[in-house]
């Protein structure tokens, strides 16, 4: 290195193309070392670093209860009963508003009562950025669903958070009734006086006498004088599935409320229509939620946050299920250098063999977030500073990879100023974005192979 400065300074600028030839082949050799030869540790030692590649930090993994969350502010919902071998029945009810047609409504002169009444839920079709087209359902697309239709008996505000795990009230008092397959392909033509109509895919629930009774009857109690009187008098909608699936039966679906064809579709006059719209979702009037319940769990499914122990097998499950846990507890007993640098750290999670058919697929992608204190989720510095290319989480072949580095290196630096954050992380399937109710199993047995963080450093002399 003394000669190429001694050669830059005495040679004109003639030469310099030669003299920066020269040092970047060196440089290039340099970066190309051999970890067996002397020259390799000459200039290890000459630059003050070492790299190293470690896989003795311990992988403690093992399910726990998914915590509840928001559901009023997704992009769908999901309604339906799966009876699942491995973790029981998981079922999930849509509660929402609907709203009148317009201020002071009125079914007109000389009618007397509906002729029928219709509760509507289109399907969702959702396409990404990328072309990608996620399914409507989750499940056996064949299976025979009952639904059921009552009247909510409080009030809801467009204004407030509605969780997961929030129950319902209603008097149980049944307001429709369906029983059917979810019909996901095939469009409706329905013909209303001269006008006929194509209504995309949906669920179609009729109302029944009581109901009709009760919405023709709500113009003489003054109750479509506005929005705000008819949701007093009407407080919402409650959807349940009330199926009773055998194991490895049922499904789920996935709706958009705030759609030209959901609703509360009333006829009268032999030849009229008007839609009571069901305005809901992330960007409506109508608040709207998911609540999600699951019944009948394997026993020892799910463990308690810190005091759980390792499993070799891993269940992750959306709608409130499950999510697993991987905590570190050496990670500051082996990387205990305070002058250490990360370069490289990726986890990967491996789909157990034989967990997942055609029926059961796989979720496209997981999200590994970070854990506070009392083992809830928390955004993983990674996951918010990076890039989702460089992050990772999407399905590929049978695994699933993740980069943390930051997250490992801000883990030591807080430890370094005396601040132990080390609360584990957790490996969820995403609430939203897309709503999924795809489950995933995971192979987490120690070494193995299957389940791994690889890590690299750099510890400066």
């Amino acid at each position: 290195m003394l000669i190429l400065i001694y050669m830059i300074r005495c040679y004109s600028t003639k030469t310099s193309f030669y003299v920066i030839s020269l040092l970047l082949v060196l440089l290039t050799s340099a970066c190309k070392k051999d970890t067996e030869t002397v020259g390799a540790q000459f200039v290890e030692s000459r630059n003050g670093y070492q790299t190293l590649y470690d896989t003795s930090i311990v992988l403690n993994a093992y399910s726990v209860q998914m915590d509840s969350v928001i559901t009023n502010r997704l992009g769908s919902l999901a309604i339906g009963s799966i009876n699942d071998p491995e973790f029981g029945v998981t079922k999930a009810s849509i509660i929402t508003q609907f709203s009148l047609p317009g201020n002071g409504f009125s079914w007109g002169n000389g009618i007397s009562k509906l002729d029928s009444c219709h509760l509507q839920l289109r399907f969702r079709t959702l396409v990404n950025s990328a072309g990608t087209t996620f399914k409507d359902y989750y499940g056996n697309p064949d299976a025979i669903h009952t639904l059921k239709v009552y009247l909510l008996q409080e009030d809801l505000s467009i204004d407030s958070l509605y969780y997961s795990t929030r129950k319902y009230k209603t008097n149980l008092i049944e307001m429709g009734s369906w029983t059917g397959k979810f019909n996901f392909k095939d469009s409706i033509t329905v013909k209303v006086g001269s006008t006929t109509l194509v209504i995309p895919p949906h669920i179609k629930i009729p109302m029944n006498q009581s109901f009709q009774t009760l919405l023709f009857g709500a113009e003489a109690r003054g109750e479509f004088t506005s929005q705000t009187t008819f949701k007093s008098a009407f407080k919402g909608l409650i959807i349940a599935d009330e199926t009773n699936f055998g194991s490895g039966e049922g499904a789920m679906a996935y709706v958009r409320l705030n759609s030209d064809v959901s609703a509360v579709t009333a006829y009268y006059g032999d030849t009229m229509a008007v839609d009571f719209p069901i305005l809901g979702g992330s960007n409506g009037i109508d608040a709207s939620y998911n609540y999600y319940e699951q019944k009948n769990r394997p026993t020892n499914f799910l463990q308690t946050a810190f005091t759980g122990s390792h499993r070799d097998t891993g269940y992750l499950q959306p709608l409130g299920g499950a999510k697993l846990r991987i905590e570190l507890p050496n990670l500051f007993e082996v990387l205990n250098n305070p002058k250490l640098a990360i370069n490289g750290a990726s986890i990967v999670f491996t789909v157990l063999e034989g967990s997942h058919n055609t029926t059961q697929t796989l979720p496209l992608a997981l999200a590994l977030v970070n854990s506070d204190s009392l083992g809830k989720n928390a955004f993983l510095k990674d996951q918010i500073t990076e890039s989702s290319l460089y992050y990772g989480g999407k399905l590929n072949g049978n695994t699933y990879t993740f980069n943390i580095v930051r997250h490992l290196q801000n883990l030591l630096i807080q430890h370094k100023n005396g601040s132990n954050l080390n609360y584990g992380i957790n490996l969820i399937v995403p609430a939203d974005n897309p709503l999924t109710a795809e489950r995933v199993i995971l192979n987490t047995k120690k070494n193995s192979g299957n389940f791994k963080l690889k890590l690299t450093y750099t510890v400066i002399k």
